[in-house]
């Protein structure tokens, strides 16, 4: 491959990278064609893409986008898979279809600048996401003041139901004294 060709694909895949934090690295060799596209298919539903590409081309277009350190684990076949909501959904997404696909096998990440072994990739799968993290936040903040909120009422409710069994047995009294 020429050398402008290179600087062309490069120049690609660097703007398909930017504004990526995080990017996970496969091997997918031995896959075959429809394997490939049904993995593109599930992956796009999640709005994460998968870009083959050529080892030196990928780790000088990772390394001027920011993500360092990747080039220990681009050897062989490569496909990076970047996108989605969160690294977090990726690599479940990855995780789940490498059950399915046996050849399909993860060689690590680097997430946030930092490189992530295999091993540690495949933990971010047992992760909860972003949206799962916020909700449990949501609930530990809220909880205390709904409890507080509840404490409060009680008395309030006890006293308006002792009230309202009095007025009712009022009136039932008032009719019979009339």
């Amino acid at each position: 491959m020429s050398k402008r060709v290179k600087n062309l694909i490069t120049a690609e895949l660097e703007k398909r990278l930017r504004g990526q934090d995080s990017v996970v690295i496969v091997d997918y060799a031995g896959i075959s064609a429809t394997d490939t596209n049904h993995l593109r298919s599930k992956l796009r539903a999640k709005q994460v893409r998968m870009t083959v590409i050529p080892n030196t081309v990928g780790i000088k277009a990772l390394d001027n986008v920011g993500l360092k350190g990747a080039s220990n684990l681009l050897i062989g076949t490569n496909a990076l898979i970047y996108g989605g909501e969160s690294i977090v959904d990726t690599v479940k997404e990855i995780v789940a279809q490498a059950k399915d696909i046996q050849k399909l096998t993860i060689k690590g990440s680097v997430v946030e600048g930092k490189l992530l072994d295999k091993k540690s990739t495949e933990a971010l799968a047992k992760m909860p996401n972003r949206r799962q993290l916020l909700g449990l936040i949501t609930s530990q903040i809220t909880g205390p003041g709904r409890t507080l909120a509840g404490q409060l009422a009680g008395p309030g409710r006890n006293i308006a139901g002792q009230i309202k069994a009095v007025a009712e047995k009022k009136e039932k009294e008032a009719p019979a004294a009339a």
